[in-house]
């Protein structure tokens, strides 16, 4: 049974693009040789608090498509927005997961709002090492109003930051306090399957969850995974398919 919580914030998934990627990125060790040819790219409105906040705001298939080629458009990042009433300049507040291409692109189209980011990801995006510095999109950075934070921290009352690394070094998740309990936006990018189909001679060993497929650390993403599952009563993952358009 879900926790009562003291705030009843509602969390809007708002799709831009599909991507295509093997499952093994997603999954670790399992589906190789499989596509799934739908991985959203999308972001998510929290809607309650004062201030307007999105976690993460996707990007455009043609600038995706320079680093991830086969992607396909939805949706504009302005429509996904009008759909909630919001425009671009509108957002005060943008908690970014972590600096891989797809979650950032159009930050910079939000003119007034503040970037929080884990200061370990801002050190990381700043001089990445050669494996991952192809995910980075360096231009798209420039003029944010970043506000590093170390570690977990309030936001405001009932959205909070949690430090997550392993997927990137300082990958941070978000905590949305719902009239359903409190949902976890993962930061890490995995799907459904990461905290459901487990392979039953590995479910003890794994806590019935998939480690995900794509880290910089493996051992502190597995980790990540165990605290959002101890913490969550909804678990919502960054590339999930089955994401409902309205949480809480």
């Amino acid at each position: 049974m879900a926790r009562k919580l003291e705030h009843a914030y509602k969390i809007h998934t708002l799709q831009l693009a599909t991507m295509a990627v093997e499952k093994s990125l997603r999954t670790i060790w399992q589906g190789f040789g499989e596509t799934i040819t739908d991985d959203p790219v999308q972001f998510f409105y929290i809607e309650g608090p004062e201030e307007r906040i999105l976690v993460d705001v996707g990007g455009a298939a043609d600038e995706i498509n320079e680093f991830w080629p086969g992607t396909k458009d939805i949706q504009s990042f302005e429509d996904a927005l009008g759909s909630v009433g919001l425009k671009p300049e509108d957002i005060d507040i943008i908690l970014l997961s972590h600096m891989c291409f797809d979650h950032v692109l159009n930050a910079r189209k939000c003119p007034n709002a503040r970037v929080y980011i884990q200061e370990k990801e801002l050190e990381y995006t700043l001089n990445p090492p050669a494996l991952f510095r192809g995910t980075i999109p360096f231009s798209a950075l420039r003029d944010l109003r970043f506000v590093p934070v170390q570690g977990d921290q309030e936001i405001v009352p009932g959205v909070n930051v949690i430090f997550l690394p392993g997927h990137t070094p300082g990958t941070q998740g978000v905590t949305v306090e719902t009239k359903d309990g409190l949902a976890v936006i993962t930061g890490f990018c995995c799907t459904e399957e990461n905290f459901t189909d487990c392979p039953e001679p590995l479910k003890d060993i794994w806590n019935n969850m998939v480690p995900i497929g794509y880290a910089s650390h493996p051992l502190d993403a597995f980790n990540s995974m165990i605290r959002v599952k101890g913490l969550a009563d909804i678990i919502i993952p960054q590339h999930g398919r089955k994401i409902p358009d309205v949480i809480g």
